[in-house]
């Protein structure tokens, strides 16, 4: 089945693009493919302008390392079985070689970076709230330092006053970093404290593209 039809978007360096849409319109499918999680799909994805294997397993190490991906569930994202930093520096094993205190060292910055103390080193994920997870989740696809971050509803199983907090805190992390950022959501409330552009998908088709004010507040298009 055909999910996604003539889907054209470009994220520009160190801003936020919004993809919104209702359950079903393509966002994750279209997020996955960007990630190099669903090879199957014709087109291309392009990192300052080179194209990236379509497979996950086939982009090279650098590549891997640019473009992270948050999860959508801070429940099932984490592995129980390791600790908070043990889950954190496990990417830094895969990009770079680093001695102990060095690993360490990037681990205790990752965790300072999302404001989650030091010692929570040592604590596993079912010891964290929701919040608490979903940031050592963003404090791992930190940690190897990437310049685009893909953020699958990262706020959609979260309290509402857990999301503000997360959404500000991406923010933060964005204008710091001089991160570019994917952010996909069903919520147009969180669209504007986030995001400088948005596109809107319906039934896996580009219903408009423009600025978050242009879009929100003088729409195009019916839908």
């Amino acid at each position: 089945t055909e999910v996604l039809h003539d889907v054209s978007l470009e994220v520009a360096a160190e801003s936020c693009l919004a993809i919104v849409g209702e359950s079903g319109s393509g966002k994750t499918t279209l997020a996955r493919c960007v990630i190099g999680l669903h090879p199957s799909f014709e087109g291309a994805v392009l990192l300052d302008g080179a194209e990236l294997p379509h497979a996950a397993r086939r982009r090279s190490k650098e590549a891997l390392r640019r473009v992270q991906y948050i999860f959508q569930n801070p429940y099932t994202a984490l592995n129980p079985r390791k600790s908070i930093g043990e889950i954190i520096a496990e990417p830094l094993g895969h990009f770079f070689d680093l001695n102990r205190t060095d690993r360490e060292g990037r681990v205790q910055e990752a965790l300072h970076s999302v404001s989650l103390p030091g010692d929570s080193v040592s604590r596993y994920p079912d010891q964290l709230s929701g919040g608490e997870r979903q940031r050592v989740a963003i404090a791992r696809a930190l940690v190897v330092e990437p310049d685009l971050l893909v953020c699958d509803e990262v706020t959609s199983s979260l309290d509402v006053s857990v999301q503000a907090i997360i959404i500000e805190l991406l923010r933060r992390l964005q204008i710091e970093r001089r991160l570019s950022m994917i952010f996909i959501t069903h919520n147009l409330a969180l669209v504007r404290s986030i995001a400088q552009t948005v596109a809107v998908l319906c039934d896996g088709k580009l219903v408009e593209v423009g600025s978050v004010d242009d879009v929100l507040d003088r729409p195009k298009a019916s839908y």
